[in-house]
């Protein structure tokens, strides 16, 4: 995928992090209601959240090279874009199910973040924002099928880090403003989330009948030229 396609999916998305994680942001310690020291928190806390992200795109991206040195790109893909797209259906209708490694990782993040905003330092709150990262959530995942889908493990992590940065703006004034946006139009923002996912999805798919196929595929490969790097060509 081309790296612009990481800050536009981050922006787009990011409304949804000021509907799940905008309480949690909410609650780091403000000592102090200073312009410039508020500013500083936010970007220590979200840099946090950026490295857990592109740590992620490093790891999901070592997998993608090997997918592509198999040629096996193109399947999987589609695989990912259909998980994605089966994804949205699920948690329409199973909203409140969770798998157990899911609410595992969710308790173990939650209670360690706990300890951390009790400390009120800027270690604790860098630290603070790497736990918001592993943080389970299907936005996030939407972001590492889209960087999966390369030939370079480096090339993941920049998508990944790109895509946190496309989710800093919403982030940063939901800190500096809790107000700035109502409960009700941020649950109306969260209602349009999972259309972008399904985006996603039905693109993703797309994208994988195109390398699969690409003679048949021709007219629909070149229009997806503008939004990916398939394998063998440059990447920008």
């Amino acid at each position: 995928m081309e790296l612009w396609t990481a800050l536009a999916l981050g922006f787009l998305g990011s409304f949804h992090c000021v509907g799940m994680c905008g309480p949690i942001a909410m609650a780091i310690p403000r000592s102090q209601s200073n312009f410039g020291f508020l500013t500083i928190n936010a970007v220590i806390y979200n840099s946090g959240r950026i490295l857990t992200y592109s740590a992620l795109g490093l790891l999901f991206g070592l997998l993608g090279v090997r997918i592509t040195i198999s040629g096996l790109q193109g399947s999987l893909s589609v695989i990912l874009g259909t998980a994605l797209v089966l994804g949205v259906i699920f948690a329409r209708f199973f909203k409140s199910y969770q798998p157990t490694p899911v609410k595992a990782i969710s308790s173990w993040v939650t209670k360690t973040y706990g300890r951390l905003i009790r400390k009120e330092s800027r270690v604790a709150l860098f630290g603070m924002g790497i736990l918001n990262g592993l943080l389970p959530c299907a936005f996030v995942y939407s972001g590492l099928a889209a960087a999966v889908l390369t030939t370079d493990a480096l090339h993941s992590a920049g998508y990944m880090a790109l895509f946190g940065l496309g989710t800093f703006p919403a982030m940063y004034f939901m800190y500096l403003s809790p107000n700035m946006l109502s409960l009700d139009l941020r649950n109306s923002i969260k209602k349009a989330i999972p259309f972008l996912a399904m985006g996603l999805g039905v693109f993703l798919i797309l994208r994988g009948v195109a390398l699969m196929d690409l003679e048949l595929s021709a007219v629909l490969s070149k229009g997806l030229e503008s939004f990916c790097v398939f394998p063998g060509t440059e990447m920008k």
